[in-house]
Order: structure tokens, then sequence, then C-alpha cells
């Protein structure tokens, strides 16, 4: 049995997101089996309109039972955890397959959850090494969380799948946008519990959750990158345009059904929006190559977004001659 698990609190935006993470899935899939949904929320009325003749299991979330998962430190991605635990403990030998609100399925996900069911787990994508966050993260607000968490890993050792074990900074950062986990791994959740508390009373490092997975799972499993089958649109211009698609979409219960042809126009807009953010990045910060990169590539997939291109030209004069 695989769940299909998303959380979702805090109001309509946040609903909608889910409801296009949830909706793109069924839209996909084709597998003999079917997969029930467990949705963690604050408000399952607000989804159950939305999911008739979805196979859904609503899990009652409110602020205080919220409150209590963050821990000591208030750190809110904990939560993402202590559900999974939860979810794992309630139902013993399913498989899950958790997505944050904020993606979107963009091919047919049977193939990833038959390796699932095998005993192969699933991550978003690596995005780099400790060490080269080093130097991602120099120019960002905290810059030195990738230098404390290195360090803490010189100075302790950490007991994960019933051994001690010493990381370093040569190892991979995952996003844990998506998450495919083996009913196996509901052992090695207390584990990835106490990496992520360690890790960010450590460091204060505010993706310590998704590092701890990081770690952990492949020290039990083969971990595979699950991107093919899963659009993560975590930008901000990315989740502004798609919070604006949504509402449109879902302006309430009688809501079209989504299908496969519109996650994907959906997903192929999403690309541009992260090309256009990454060209604007580069050039407000006098990075005029990476820039005119990223631009020209936006460009060859809409060739006439002019106010686009005339974003982009300001942000480049707005440089200082060298």
């Amino acid at each position: 049995m695989v769940y299909l698990t998303l959380l979702s609190y805090g109001g309509p935006v946040e609903y909608h997101r889910a409801l296009g993470a949830a909706l793109s899935f069924y839209a996909h899939y084709s597998g003999p089996e079917p997969v029930t949904m467990a949705l963690f929320t604050d408000n399952p009325e607000f989804f159950r309109p939305y999911l008739r003749g979805v196979p859904v299991e609503y899990l009652l979330l409110p602020p205080e039972r919220r409150l209590a998962m963050v821990g000591p430190d208030r750190y809110s991605f904990r939560v993402k955890i202590c559900i999974l635990q939860e979810l794992m403990q309630r139902w013993p030998g399913a498989d899950v397959l958790y997505l944050d609100s904020d993606t979107l399925v963009q091919r047919d996900p049977a193939p990833l959850l038959r390796d699932l069911q095998a005993g192969i787990a699933f991550m978003d994508q690596p995005e780099h090494t400790f060490a080269e966050a080093v130097v991602q993260y120099a120019a960002r607000p905290d810059a030195a969380a990738p230098g404390r968490l290195i360090d803490l890993f010189g100075r302790q050792q950490f007991l994960v799948n019933g051994q001690w074990r010493q990381f370093t900074a040569g190892q991979k950062c995952w996003n844990s946008g998506v998450l495919g986990l083996p009913a196996a791994a509901a052992a090695l959740l207390p584990d990835v519990l106490r990496l992520c508390d360690a890790f960010y009373a450590g460091s204060e490092w505010f993706t310590s959750e998704q590092l701890a997975f990081s770690v952990a799972l492949p020290l039990r499993f083969p971990l595979r990158r699950a991107d093919a089958y899963v659009y993560h649109y975590w930008s901000p211009a990315q989740k502004a345009w798609m919070d604006r698609e949504l509402a449109r979409l879902l302006p309430g219960p009688a809501a079209p059904p989504l299908t496969t042809g519109l996650t994907t126009r959906w997903v192929r807009r999403l690309v541009v929006e992260k090309l256009r953010e990454g060209a604007l990045y580069a050039a407000r910060r006098g990075r005029p190559v990476p820039a005119c990169k990223y631009a020209l590539k936006a460009m060859v997939r809409t060739p006439f977004a002019l106010t686009f291109v005339g974003r982009f030209i300001q942000a480049l004069r707005l440089q200082p001659a060298l």
C-alpha cells in the first residue's frame, strides 16, 4: 500500500497549492493499484469538495498540534518529519510518497512507485555538497550556517541506523520537496528527527530537515532523484505565477479536473519563470555572463515577452561599470 502524503495549513493559497500537487498526481497516475492520499491539514472541509472521488484520509493538524511538533527551537520544517512518523506508525508496512505543496507531478509516477515498493528511496534532487554550500550561501543572510554545520561534523558523531557515523563536507545535500520512503524507513525516522534537531541547534541552517534526510537515507536505502516525475517550483517568482493560475482554476468546489496537458503546460511555464528569475538575480549582482545565458534560454521559450526583456535590460544597466 502506498500513501500519497501532503501537509497543508494556513489558508487558501496553501490549500490551492496542495490541491494542485494532489490532483496532478491523480491526473498522471496509471498504476493498477489504488493510491490513498493522506492529507495533514488544519481545514479538511476546504478540501472535501475538490477531492470527491479521491481516496483520502484526513488527519487533523490544528495549530496546537503543529506547535508541539516544531520543538523547542521553533523549527517549522520539523513538522514534516513528525507527520511522516505519525503516518508510518498509523499504517505499518505502508510505503510513502510525500510531496511538498509547491510541486506538480509531470509524468506518470507508476514506475517511481514500483521502485519505491521495491525498497528504493527518493528525494527531489541533489543540490550541492556541504562544502559547496559554503560558497553558494556566501552572499545570503544565513551565510555562516553551512560552515557551522561542517564544524559540527568535525566535532561530533551521530547514531544512525544502529551505528555511530561521521559525516563529511563532501556529502551531498538533497532537496526534500519530494520524499519516497519505503516501509522500512519507519525505523529510520527517529534518527532523522534527532539529526534534524542536532543540525538546527548546531547551525541554525533552515534546511536542516532535508539535510537530515540527505545523510540518513543513503545509509539504509539506494537513493534516487525524483525530479523527472515531480517538478518542485520553490522559488518566489514561480510560486507567484502558480498561485495566480491555481486561484483562477480553483475558484470553487465545481472546479474542472486537472489534466495531463494542463500540468505539462504549467511546468513549461514554471521553467521559464525560473530562468527569468535566475537572469534577473544574476544581473542585479553584477554577473552579466550567467545573466545573459539564463535570459537567452527564457527568451527562446517565450520570444515575445517584452515586459521581461525591459526588466532584464534595466537590471543590467543599474550595475556600476567595472
